[in-house]
């Protein structure tokens, strides 16, 4: 029964998006997204980044907002002040010039200019399209200051117990004696806040950074409210280059299946979460349509924003280094964090140590990754994106079950997953439908007796933009997790998502 009840809100979910999209209505204008759209891995980096465009998403929040979008506030300084005042004439006043009647050949008189607080455009973008953002300007000018956010409702029903509540990474072993663990979840843990910020250029390099913060705890899979921050970082770029350090996303696999859940298809197949982090990133735009971006991290090795359980084991003295070379394919379509090109792709590795000392016994493991990332639009409507990873100690990139090391012999865990998605666009920039899959499947003598075997997730979500500042999400997900003692468990999550856009 329980299966037929699921397989049915699977079909409910894909043809909301049928329905939806056959209903006339006006298109809402797309803004962009709040950041990171909800999910541990805020969006992954650009794959292609020429300053002179919009930064290319999940990916990531790593480019700031083009200055067009900017909105300076009505106060004192060189643009928006008041105009100086006139000094009185000496002489008497000249008398006004009369002009003379408008023939019928004459265009009609222009109306009277638009203060700059009451502006209905804003370098020909109409205000609405760049409402979202909040904009502060220093007297000066030098500093902008962008603000924006979403408030995030969410509701699960999960048919059996995820691992975390609210946050389902993979489900937890069958309960004793055979009783239901069916569970509910009703979060806002992914409402957020963000700001972006620009300065004065420092020798040829435009400055900037970006904060984002939400309101889940210090670690993820713990169900409690809280400040976590996702991205915190200061960066120089020009033509060619970008330098970058604080918290960001992580250069290993950055890109994102289109999920509602905070777990993004973690431990299913997808890795990259974001860590303290400092990078260099050199763009090669020799034609319009073909960039490339070369790009290189110094990374902190064990956050513990997502398991708090990774403490067991400590950096080896070493960062982790990561690096990928991206390429851009065609003209870069939409704008800010949302602007893609039709074909992505990218190849990613890191390398590094992890120490596990647990009373006279010391061990060493090498930590590496190989992966591969790829997104191709089709066309408007339709495309398919999708990650591939293999290698040993990613629990902290979201991988075997969140954990680097077999918890007796502190060996690092080997691993390999990939997640695949195709999408279409019912009504373009209003509905549209995702249905994916993803794997994460350890080596079975690497993990333990507790820690999940495989684990995957199968999902189709439909999302629609009401208006530019509303959206609701529905998505199903079926999980099937096996376990070495406990062996397989699988079940369904439905989810409903409200967000409000500011």
């Amino acid at each position: 029964m329980t299966r037929a009840f699921g397989l049915a809100a699977v079909v409910v979910c894909g043809l909301a998006g049928w329905a939806w999209g056959q209903t006339p209505r006006e298109i809402p204008i797309s803004l962009p997204p709040t950041l990171p759209p909800p999910g541990i891995i805020s969006l992954p980096a650009p794959s292609d980044s020429p300053p002179s465009t919009p930064a290319t998403l999940p990916p990531s929040p790593a480019t700031l907002p083009p200055p067009e979008l900017t909105i300076p506030i009505a106060g004192p300084g060189p643009d928006t002040g008041p105009s100086p005042k006139s000094t009185p004439a000496t002489g008497p006043a000249p008398a006004p010039a009369t002009k003379p009647p408008a023939t019928k050949s004459e265009p009609p008189p222009l109306p009277a200019p638009v203060p700059t607080e009451c502006a209905t455009t804003v370098q020909g973008k109409p205000i609405d399209v760049v409402g979202q953002h909040i904009t502060v300007t220093t007297g000066d000018g030098d500093f902008k200051l962008i603000l924006g956010g979403a408030v995030v409702a969410d509701f699960l029903y999960s048919t059996h117990a995820p691992v975390a509540p609210g946050t389902p990474f993979f489900l937890a072993p069958e309960a004793p004696f055979g009783f239901r663990n069916n569970t509910f979840d009703a979060t806002a843990r992914q409402t957020n806040v963000y700001a972006f910020f620009t300065g004065p250029e420092v020798f040829d390099f435009k400055t900037g950074g970006f904060i984002f913060v939400n309101l889940y705890d210090n670690s993820i899979i713990q169900d409690r409210y809280g400040v976590l921050p996702i991205n915190a970082f200061g960066e120089l770029r020009n033509d060619d280059w970008r330098f970058a350090a604080g918290l960001q996303m992580d250069v290993f696999n950055p890109l994102n299946p289109t999920v509602l859940p905070f777990s993004y298809l973690g431990t299913s197949g997808n890795t990259g979460l974001f860590r303290g982090q400092a990078r260099i990133e050199r763009f090669l735009h020799d034609r319009d349509d073909v960039h490339v971006t070369m790009t290189l991290a110094a990374s902190e090795p064990v956050p513990t924003t997502v398991n708090d359980q990774l403490r067991i084991s400590e950096d080896n003295g070493l960062p982790n280094l990561e690096g990928r070379v991206a390429i851009g394919l065609g003209p870069m379509t939409g704008f800010g964090i949302d602007a893609h090109r039709p074909v992505e792709a990218g190849v990613s590795a890191l390398c590094g140590q992890l120490r596990t000392v647990q009373g006279p016994k010391k061990v060493v493991a090498d930590v590496w990754g190989l992966g591969s990332d790829i997104r191709w639009a089709a066309d408007p409507r339709w495309g398919f994106q999708g990650e591939v990873y293999m290698g040993q100690g990613l629990g902290t990139y979201g991988a075997s079950a969140l954990q680097n090391v077999n918890p007796t012999t502190f060996r690092a865990i080997r691993t390999a997953g990939f997640w695949v998605e195709g999408f279409y666009y019912w009504c373009p920039d209003a509905v549209h439908t995702h249905i994916g899959y993803g794997i994460d499947d350890p080596l079975d003598g690497d993990v333990g007796l507790a820690i999940p075997l495989r684990n995957e997730t199968y999902y189709i979500t439909t999302i629609w933009d009401v208006t530019k500042a509303f959206r609701v999400g529905l998505q199903a997900s079926y999980l099937r997790t096996a376990y070495p003692v406990a062996g397989n468990v699988d079940g369904f999550i439905f989810q409903t998502q409200f967000m409000w856009k500011f």
